[in-house]
């Protein structure tokens, strides 16, 4: 039989017990959280090395330039390009547009055919300056749209210039599936495709629209805003605003001004 005395000896063994399990348990979660927290640390160190390079080489490296281009930065569409025939001295036009804006959309759906038409025929040769200050999509677009020239040529590029316009988002920008699904549907080259992925132009991007907006026309005026229209050189505008402000020019007002360079 056991006596008080055996009971109480067994309690204080069971409470030294239980307390010597506490202790072990604890040193157990103090290791457990050591072994995390050492990782993560090397996580974290291992990510912020990789990082700082790629700053570092992104910083080194210089800004890729599309080849083939004007030496203005231009896409040049010629009749060769649209399977047509090339004339003697057609009329040099200048279109600068910005993927993301809203009236670049709506001059390409009412002007974009008017002009290809124009430069299948011979009668004109199309430079095509796209610059981006409006969006993350301006750049982005912009971008992918050099990619297509650079790898498939200015046909090409103008196929996959159109499909921007016509899916110009409602946010800030496409994903690169997308830009990527365009350019194939334009009939881009798988090289193409890789080139949009890897983004090689972005820094170019901002160099060329600045460029572009410091370069006046014939007559001194430099680019404002987008569409801008050059023919022969000079900005062509449209009707004037009540404030005396010129407007977007229209069909009418290019092939008006294409008929006075030729004649002159």
């Amino acid at each position: 039989m056991a006596t008080k005395d055996d009971k109480r000896a067994r309690r204080e063994r069971a409470e030294q017990m239980r307390k010597e399990r506490e202790r072990q348990d604890k040193r157990r979660r103090n290791l457990i959280t050591a072994a995390i927290v050492v990782v993560v640390v090397a996580v974290i160190a291992g990510a912020g090395f990789a990082v700082k390079a790629a700053v570092d080489n992104s910083a080194d490296a210089p800004t890729r330039t599309p080849s083939g281009l004007t030496d203005e930065g231009g896409v040049n569409l010629t009749a060769t390009d649209l399977g047509g025939t090339a004339a003697e001295d057609p009329v040099k036009v200048t279109v600068f547009e910005d993927f993301a804006c809203p009236h670049c959309k709506t001059f390409e759906e009412t002007t974009g055919q008017v002009l290809d038409q124009q430069v299948a025929s011979g009668a004109i040769d199309v430079e095509y300056r796209p610059v981006a200050f409006l969006s993350d999509f301006s750049n982005d677009a912009m971008g992918a749209a050099m990619c297509v020239f650079e790898e498939d040529g200015a046909k090409t590029f103008r196929d996959y210039a159109k499909l921007l316009f016509a899916n110009q988002p409602q946010g800030s920008s496409l994903s690169e599936k997308e830009f990527r699904d365009l350019a194939e549907e334009a009939g881009a080259s798988e090289a193409a495709l890789d080139c949009i992925t890897g983004r090689p132009f972005r820094d170019w991007t901002e160099e060329q629209t600045e460029k572009a907006f410091d370069q006046p026309d014939s007559d001194g005026s430099k680019l404002s805003g987008t569409p801008t229209v050059w023919v022969d050189g000079k900005t062509v505008n449209g009707p004037e605003d009540a404030e005396g402000n010129p407007s977007v020019p229209g069909t009418e007002d290019i092939l008006k001004a294409i008929e006075a360079a030729k004649a002159s």
